[in-house]
């Protein structure tokens, strides 16, 4: 060997082990997120308009990582794009990242298999890509190094978050258990307790309560899905292949088994809510045995001939910060209500990691970006993020949401709670319900989706359609045969009976479509042409869709669970695509073969369902007139009203013209105000429960208007006036809001008398509907005079936290 060779090579390996590394997993090996990570993969996904991917690698540079390791299986071409895209392919970044793509594996155990471990020398970070944190791990790092040579069997130290029985983070299917020396944070054992089904039992080695003095067992602690691992993880998990998962096989059969000797360690950060005694318990062994419930010592410190990660070594580790991982929607959901409001400052919207789109902080906790439109009558309330471009009509209502680029929602909407990616739209009147709405969703008029649901992209909706909750829709349906990985789940029509697998490369999601055009009906695509309606091929094409659920112009399908091809009633998805078909087809002939049968069957219909509304009706108003004379309970007459409902299929459109006009009815027109305002106190409850968007309480204003104009029991010097009161009684107990009362006299002013609207009754409130105005823009003023101010004192105090 050439002289001084070797020292070259040594201060080479030397330099190389001190360059702190990381693995990003950026599969997810399930399919929580379908039909959304069809397109693209979790990672990918926007989380407050930001790749999650993204939070993951900014934390991942601040923590002082000088090199990444991307691993990923399906998806790879466009993970690979956007890295490329990045601001993390410029010449001045602080990290360089590479791209492992691995072609087998379907767990993260077997990802683990296949990773080339010669480069990693030394610890390193491992972490999915979508964790999303503010942490500085550098002296965390640092810690867990400097442990190692007082045990030298450590192989892991976990970063766990703590958290509250209630916090919106735990998950709420399973519940794992931590067994820890509150000393040395050595992590001796953990398993979990299933919810879904559920389970009772612990597995926790007893050797682990009768040979250490002191243990903790915790129920309060929250797997972030960061990990310092040593190079060792590497050979364990090619030794065991049934090791599917990091926190619930690698550690709990490694901690558990008798014959295997690595050691565990735990870093915990303190809750962002105040954590009591109520998640953990302390047991105590004294020398003669005796056990006792005893809390940990905040001043405690370990002894150096015991090991560990003490208190002494970690006083330089901050226990303070933020740090979770997206495991479900759930999670998802939860970890952007927590960035919005700002519980992980400084990483919030205005600090956006993606430096791509700046957004200003206002009264709140509404984030905007450049070139929103908010309509004057438009409510945007507390802890809403409005990406660029998004327009907000009149009258309708956006809270506690994330809108991406481009959203648009129409008149009279309602998005609460929900998270709609780029270039999404909500319809006139429409409700969006707590839910997950994919990129260029397209949701008409009159449109309730329910919470929990999943609509993936490209999908169009309605109109006056009903979805119900935790519903999934896509635009295309999952092949029956593809890709193992769920991420890449591929997609065919529902006309496709080959089963043949996507001819895409590397599991890009892009399933296969039959674009022939000729032939049976049996051949035809399932994808709609853009040829104009009323041809055979376009209608059955049309009729291939899930019509009940996504309405009558609508396009999707709704997703099964197709774990191994088939859903939850053991049905593939071909094989339901076929049965559609020949629906769709037997439909279409009956109509040829057997059209004045239909007809004569849609006349009975017809009178059934007359008679049975007739019945509803009669029903319903007798209902509500005996809970007026026995004076009932408003919690037990909407009881009976609901009962009815189901008995007779009744809308809820009915219920509320009939309440509202029962309501109106039992006022003693002789004894106004007086009577007016008690009736409406006392009952209104009943009308509020029937209403759930602005275009229904319109609606409300519209019963009372056409019940004052035409009840023939009223005299016409009252009509004018109960209609007045009723709005202003209304509008006091907040059954109806001033954006609908002036909706409503602006749209009734533009039409003639007799027209649908009495123009003596519009007139009579005139002078109401501008003071309801007049009211409206001296909050808004009020509100923008106080806003600096009460942004400025939000700021310090969140500063201070």
């Amino acid at each position: 060997m050439a002289p001084g060779k070797g020292n070259k090579q040594e201060k080479a390996a030397a330099a190389q082990s001190n360059v702190l590394v990381a693995i990003v997993l950026a599969d997810s090996f399930d399919d929580l997120f379908q039909p959304l990570s069809f397109n693209k993969p979790r990672c990918l996904l926007p989380l407050c308009n930001v790749p999650m991917i993204e939070y993951t690698l900014d934390f991942l540079a601040s923590s002082g990582v000088k090199e990444t390791v991307v691993v990923c299986k399906s998806h790879s071409q466009a993970i690979e794009a956007y890295i490329k895209q990045s601001k993390w392919m410029r010449v001045h970044s602080p990290m360089k990242i590479k791209i492992t793509i691995v072609r087998k594996p379907n767990s993260l155990g077997e990802a683990l298999c296949e990773i080339d471990d010669t480069p990693f020398v030394s610890d390193f970070i491992l972490c999915t890509g979508v964790v999303i944190s503010n942490m500085d791990l550098s002296q965390l790092v640092k810690a867990h190094m400097a442990n190692k040579h007082k045990d030298p069997e450590q192989v892991m130290t976990m970063l766990l978050q703590e958290a509250t029985p209630s916090h919106r983070l735990r998950d709420k299917s399973e519940e794992s258990v931590y067994v820890i020396n509150p000393r040395t944070n050595r992590l001796f054992s953990l398993d979990s307790v299933s919810s879904l089904p559920k389970t009772s039992e612990l597995d926790i080695p007893i050797s682990v309560i009768t040979d250490n003095p002191e243990v903790e067992i915790r129920a309060d602690l929250i797997d972030t899905n960061v990990y310092i691992c040593s190079p060792l993880v590497f050979s364990m998990f090619r030794d065991n292949s049934d090791y599917q998962t990091v926190r619930r096989d690698f550690i709990h059969s490694i901690s558990t088994s008798p014959l295997e000797s690595a050691t565990f360690y735990a870093h915990i950060l303190a809750g962002t809510s105040s954590i009591g005694a109520d998640g953990r318990t302390a047991i105590n062994r004294s020398a003669s045995g005796r056990r006792g419930v005893s809390s940990r010592g905040a001043g405690s410190v370990g002894s150096k001939d015991e090991g560990g990660i003490s208190n002494h070594d970690l006083a330089y580790v901050s226990h303070s910060g933020y740090a979770a991982g997206v495991i479900d929607t759930s999670s998802y959901d939860a970890i952007s209500r927590d960035l919005i409001a700002r519980w992980a400052y400084p990483l919030c919207p205005d600090s956006n990691p993606a430096d791509e789109t700046a957004y200003s902080y206002n009264r709140g906790a509404v984030y905007k970006a450049d070139s929103v439109v908010l309509g004057r009558e438009s409510r945007v309330e507390h802890h809403v993020m409005l990406g660029s471009n998004s327009h907000v009509a009149d009258f309708a209502q956006v809270s506690d949401s994330v809108l991406g680029t481009g959203c648009r929602i129409g008149e009279f909407a309602t998005v609460r709670g929900s998270h709609l990616f780029n270039e999404a739209k909500v319809g006139k009147g429409s409700v969006v319900e707590r839910s997950v709405i994919g990129e260029r969703v397209n949701i008409l008029e009159n449109v309730f989706v329910e919470r929990g649901c999943i609509i993936g992209d490209d999908v169009t909706i309605g109109p006056n359609v009903r979805v119900p909750e935790f519903t999934r829709i896509a635009r295309w349906l999952p092949q029956e045969i593809g890709d193992d990985s769920s991420d890449s789940e591929n997609y065919a029509s529902s006309d496709d009976e080959s089963g043949l697998d996507s001819d895409s490369d590397e599991g890009n999601g892009k399933g296969t479509r039959n674009t022939r055009t000729s032939g049976s009906a049996g051949e035809r695509a399932t994808a709609v042409s853009a040829a104009a309606p009323g041809t055979t091929g376009n209608a059955l094409e049309l009729e291939s869709f899930d019509l009940n659920a996504v309405g009558t112009s609508g396009v999707g399908y709704v997703w099964s669970n197709v774990m191994g091809g088939h859903d939850r009633d053991g049905v593939s998805a071909n094989t339901r695509a076929w049965l559609r078909r020949l629906r769709t087809v037997g439909s279409v002939l009956g109509d040829i073969t057997t059209a004045e049968e239909d007809l004569s069957k849609e006349q009975v219909a017809s009178a059934s369902v007359k008679v049975s509304d007739e019945s509803f009706e009669h029903e319903l108003r007798q209902s509500i007139k005996c809970s007026f004379e026995r004076d009932y309970d408003v919690g037990v007459a909407g009881f009976e009203i609901n009962n009815l409902r189901f008995t007779f299929n009744g809308s809820q459109e009915d219920i509320r013209r009939i309440v509202t006009q029962e309501i109106l009815k039992s006022i003693d027109v002789s004894a106004l105000p007086g009577s007016a305002e008690h009736v409406v106190s006392r009952w209104g409850e009943l009308i509020k429960r029937t209403v759930s968007s602005n275009l229904e309480q319109v609606n409300v204003v519209d019963i009372v208007e056409r019940f004052c104009a035409l009840d023939g029991s009223l005299e016409e010097s009252v009509r004018s006036r109960l209609f007045l009161l009723v709005l202003r009684f209304m509008y006091e107990l907040d059954i109806v809001e001033d954006m609908a009362i002036v909706y409503w006299y602006n749209k009734a002013s533009e039409k003639a008398d007799g027209d649908d609207v009495s123009q003596d009754l519009v007139q009579k409130i005139a002078t109401f509907v501008e003071w309801l105005e007049e009211e409206s823009s001296s909050e808004d003023e009020e509100g923008d005079d106080s806003g600096s101010d009460e942004d400025e004192g939000s700021d310090e105090d969140e500063d201070s936290d």
